[in-house]
C-alpha cells in the first residue's frame, strides 16, 4: 500500500467517526523516519480513544503496519504509529497547547 493509500485510509477512519479538523503534514524533508503525519481532534476521552482504536483496527486489517500505540491510558493525546504515517489524536485542549501543526510546518520562503 503507497503512502497516499495509507494517508487515505486514515482520513477515512477519522472522518467515519467524526474527529474534527483533520490536517496531514507532509514531513519528508524533515523526517529520515516518516513520511507522513495526520493531527486530529477528539470531542472527549472516549472519543479519541475511540478513533485511535479504529484506525489501529483498520489498518491492521489491511495489512498496515501498526508499530505502536502511545498514551492510551490517559486518552488526551494518542499517537498510532503506522511506520511511514504517524497519527495524533488529541483533545482540542491538548492540541492548542502542543500546536503540532506548527513545529512540522515547513515557512514556504526558507532559503
Amino acid at each position: 500500500m503507497n503512502l497516499d493509500e495509507q494517508i487515505k485510509v486514515v482520513e477515512n477512519v477519522i472522518d467515519d467517526l467524526k474527529g474534527e479538523n483533520v490536517v496531514t503534514l507532509n514531513v519528508m524533508k524533515q523526517s529520515d523516519d516518516m513520511e507522513a503525519i495526520i493531527i486530529a481532534t477528539g470531542s472527549s476521552i472516549q472519543h479519541v480513544r475511540g478513533i485511535a482504536n479504529n484506525v489501529s483496527i483498520e489498518a491492521k486489517r489491511l495489512n498496515m503496519m501498526v508499530l505502536g500505540i502511545e498514551g492510551a491510558e490517559f486518552s488526551e493525546w494518542i499517537l498510532v504509529d503506522l511506520g511511514e504515517v504517524i497519527v495524533h489524536i488529541m483533545t482540542e485542549k491538548t492540541r492548542e497547547f502542543y500546536k503540532l501543526e506548527k513545529l512540522w510546518s515547513i515557512e514556504e520562503d526558507e532559503g
